[in-house]
């Protein structure tokens, strides 16, 4: 077992240093191998290509800022301007740290409290699911409480881009312009890494001409600086407890849980000022809190046969191309298979920080290529990478506009932030009132009979006012500041 968890783990990391941008594309390139192995090898394979899939991202994230998976996206806001400043090792080595806690932390969830937990996410309803996915958005408006407006109008160009496609209630079609391209909506993975790698080579492509400044790798040591990890305690813990509860709850995934994570950080940081600029804390609270989903994500699997995310749910398949099936009796029948998946989800966390951490100094040496030979390779592995996961040229238009459309926003300071999360938000929060009002028959009132979802609710509107109060209370400061001055 720990073999097939080096190999694949090494497998993985290389399709994620080109930005295969999900969790499910390395797995496809192993479907062969799969079948020829018995269940406990199959599914240690699965397991270690499911951990470095995640992992993985945070590389193009800290060097090029350009996320591997969508999950990374917060880490290129604090890893990209460290490896700037001429730290990438500390920034490389910091986010596998972090990634190691949140990963091993999820393991002893996984195996001390999995069947305890999974009970929790029976009881969320639709109901439920819109009062999260709210608090999301409402979470994503005062993020940019700095311009408000602007981040009100990120968020909104997000949600349009969601609600292109068929309606995921009623089927109909919206925003298609008659395009049968567009009835399956924009692809995630074409647009994400338009917003991101597109818009990023366009903006550094400026400096093609300068000459470019060789990034010293710094020492290095096994463990990241004590000076460095100082007040990353709150930000672990809350990207472990966040990352695992999320996970358990299934659809929420990677994405909602880094969102989430990264902004109760900052928000109870000492210096939340430093967050974007290369803060440590952002680093640790992104990373930690997306690789604990993935073993919070394997507990309503292997527990109820729910999958906790869209990954997991390929993991189900490997189940069943074996005969098994996911749920309370896999305990009874193939307790085996239960304990490879477990001590798999483990180690590949253990072998992803050794082999990471040794592999730092050449992922490095990375950003030292002239900007004239990164830039056309990386777009080339975009493109490349986008084309594979449909085999439709159509994705590679929404890659190029949108990363073009980016550079556009971004050249009126309009943050990248807001516009992918109001993407991945909007759409829940309409698929989930829109099913919680049809279930109750238009009775919005029914919500009131659901603690939780008030008490998300309640949280959303906080966040919403505070930008408003603070805004008021500055003006208000302001004044007094001025009347005090002229009576002087």
């Amino acid at each position: 077992m720990p073999d097939s968890v080096i190999w694949r783990r090494f497998h993985r990391n290389c399709i994620r240093l080109y930005s295969r941008s999900d969790g499910n594309t390395g797995g496809n390139a192993d479907d062969s191998v799969y079948i020829r192995l018995t269940p406990a090898q199959g599914l240690t394979l699965l397991i270690a290509i499911y951990v470095g899939g995640i992992s993985g991202g945070l590389i193009t994230a800290t060097l090029i800022n350009i996320p591997g998976t969508p999950s990374s996206i917060f880490t290129c806001y604090d890893g990209y301007p460290m490896a700037k400043n001429g730290k990438p090792g500390q920034a490389l080595s910091i986010g596998v740290f972090a990634s190691l806690i949140g990963g091993t932390v999820s393991a002893l969830a996984l195996f001390f409290i999995a069947p305890p937990l999974s009970k929790v996410s029976l009881i969320f309803g639709n109901w439920e699911y819109f009062a999260v996915a709210f608090l999301g958005l409402a979470v994503v408006i005062s993020m940019a409480s700095d311009d408000i407006v602007k981040g009100l109008i990120g968020a909104l160009i997000g949600i349009i881009c969601g609600s292109i496609g068929l309606d995921a209630v009623s089927g109909a079609q919206r925003l298609t312009f008659g395009s049968w391209q567009l009835m399956s909506g924009l692809q995630s993975t074409a647009l994400m890494m338009g917003l991101f790698a597109v818009c990023e080579i366009l903006i550094q492509s400026h400096d093609l001409g300068k000459e470019k400044k060789d990034i010293q790798m710094g020492k290095m040591s096994f463990m990241p600086p004590l000076k460095e990890m100082k007040g990353c305690g709150l930000p672990i813990a809350l990207g472990c407890l966040y990352g695992t509860g999320i996970g358990i709850l299934p659809g929420i995934g990677q994405n909602a849980s880094t969102l989430i994570t990264y902004n109760q950080a900052k928000k109870l940081s000492r210096h939340p000022e430093r967050f974007g600029h290369g803060s440590p804390e952002g680093i640790c609270a992104s990373e930690t809190s997306n690789n604990a989903v993935n073993g919070g994500a394997l507990i309503p699997l292997i527990t109820l046969g729910i999958p906790g995310d869209l990954t997991t749910a390929a993991l189900i398949g490997g189940l069943m191309i074996h005969g098994l099936q996911p749920g309370p009796l896999l305990f009874k029948t193939n307790l085996d298979v239960v304990g490879a998946i477990m001590v798999a989800y483990f180690l590949a966390n253990i072998v992803m920080y050794v082999m990471e951490l040794g592999l730092i100094r050449v992922f490095v040496k990375a950003v030292n290529i002239k900007f004239s030979y990164l830039f056309p390779a990386i777009l080339m592995f975009c493109l490349l990478g986008t084309f594979a996961l449909n085999n439709r040229t159509f994705d590679l238009w929404v890659l190029i506009i949108s990363g073009i459309a980016a550079y556009v926003l971004t050249q009126f300071k309009v943050d990248m932030a807001p516009v992918i999360l109001g993407y991945i938000l909007g759409p829940l929060v309409e698929k989930y009132f829109r099913m919680a009002l049809t279930a109750e028959n238009g009775n919005f009132a029914a919500v009131l009979d659901r603690p939780i979802a008030l008490v998300c609710l309640a949280a959303a509107l906080i966040f919403l006012i505070m930008p408003v109060c603070s805004s008021g209370f500055r003006r208000n400061k302001n004044k007094l500041n001025r009347l005090q001055e002229q009576g002087n």
